[in-house]
């Protein structure tokens, strides 16, 4: 090439190497988390911004009809904007994705919500973002592990691979999370429905449970010791009265021996590194060392483990919930973010690791560009 003649060819790697300006600060856009909670009395709807516990606007619905209740739930969500979407509900309910019924409430003793789909019209507002499905009590389990993994890697210890929640209210639920995630199987937990051993003094009075309307088994946790069982056996005419009683009433005494009791059979069953005890009934914090006794009692030293034969080792391991009253709908959010999380490996732009990509051989023509200099 004559001196002086244009280059035709593409730039040298002394042109390449220029410094690079740095470009101008982004601020991160901060994910917005969307739930449903659907509970036997009230529905909660609520936004979450960058993490389920940062919770911006909440509101809650009667459950009623599932057609007033989920149409509630639907119109509120059409206002907003989210960029995932979580569903906890009381069930039993359809978690099977290849299932013609996913999403559905299906065979829950609550009159009028059998066989209801909940999932299809809430997802339907936004049906391209992430949206996670799962039960009222597994909700809740996953928030509960998730936030002891982040408390253990904290603390540099080994984080835990499992967490049982249970909540005992109007009916008795438990969540399960076995080796990270919620299990599902068949269908999924359905523990409150676990025989339990009658109370003593129970079975010298013939006494085997309340019946209460909402349960299909006679001597079971949910039908001995839910709010509604725990009420009639006080006389009283509401779960209300319940607040009223001493803490040494006998009542009391009932009531951690049938928790006490499926919280051992949860331990031989599942073995979870940690059970959470919430909902009203467990309001009454005078339960939990009663509860905590009478599972040991019930085990009788067969589980050799710190966590369950040494005060402070038991205390640790039956807890009450980290988010109190908040726990289903911190539970539900948790459900968005874990469906965000999923998808956004798979579905997240390309142009982050095509920017890296440049930015290396960006780099390596400079480095290049300097040697020959030096030469």
């Amino acid at each position: 090439r004559a001196q002086g003649a244009p280059c035709c060819r593409a730039p040298c790697f002394s042109q390449l190497a220029e410094p690079l300006r740095p470009a101008p600060r982004v601020q991160p856009k901060m994910v917005i988390l969307a739930c449903v909670e659907g509970g036997g009395t009230t529905f909660v709807v609520a936004l979450a911004e960058g993490e389920p516990t940062n919770i911006i606007e909440r509101e809650e619905f009667p459950t009623t009809t599932p057609g007033e209740t989920i149409g509630k739930c639907v119109a509120w969500l059409r206002t907003k904007h989210y960029d995932a979407l979580g569903i906890a509900t009381f069930g039993p309910i359809d978690l099977h994705l290849a299932s013609p019924t996913y999403g559905y409430i299906t065979t829950t003793p609550k009159p009028g919500w059998q066989n209801v789909d909940i999932l299809g019209p809430c997802r339907a507002v936004r049906p391209h973002v992430p949206t996670g499905f799962d039960t009222d009590v597994n909700a809740p389990a996953v928030a509960e592990h998730a936030h002891a993994v982040a408390e253990a890697r904290r603390q540099g210890i080994a984080p835990p691979s499992s967490a049982c929640y249970i909540t005992v209210g109007t009916g008795i639920g438990v969540g399960l999370v076995v080796n990270g995630l919620p299990v599902h199987g068949l269908l999924h937990p359905e523990g409150g429905h676990l025989s339990v051993p009658l109370l003593p003094a129970d079975a010298k009075a013939g006494f085997e449970g309340p019946n209460t309307a909402d349960c299909f088994f006679g001597l079971c946790a949910e039908n001995m010791a839910c709010s509604v069982a725990l009420a009639k056996r006080a006389g009283l005419t509401s779960t209300a009265g319940l607040r009223d009683l001493p803490d040494d009433h006998p009542v009391w005494e009932a009531a951690a021996h049938y928790l006490g009791a499926l919280c051992a059979n949860v331990v031989l069953i599942a073995s979870p590194e940690k059970i959470v005890l919430s909902g009203g009934v467990m309001l009454r914090t005078s339960l939990f060392p009663k509860v905590r006794a009478q599972m040991q009692s019930l085990l009788n030293g067969y589980i050799r483990s710190d966590r369950i034969l040494t005060p402070a080792g038991v205390e640790a391991y039956i807890v009450p919930s980290t988010w109190g009253n908040a726990a289903g709908v911190v539970g539900a959010l948790t459900l968005a973010q874990a469906a965000l999380e999923r998808e956004a490996p798979a579905s997240g732009p390309r142009w982050p690791r095509t920017l890296l990509a440049l930015a290396t051989a960006a780099t390596a023509v400079a480095a290049f560009a300097a040697m020959k200099r030096s030469r």
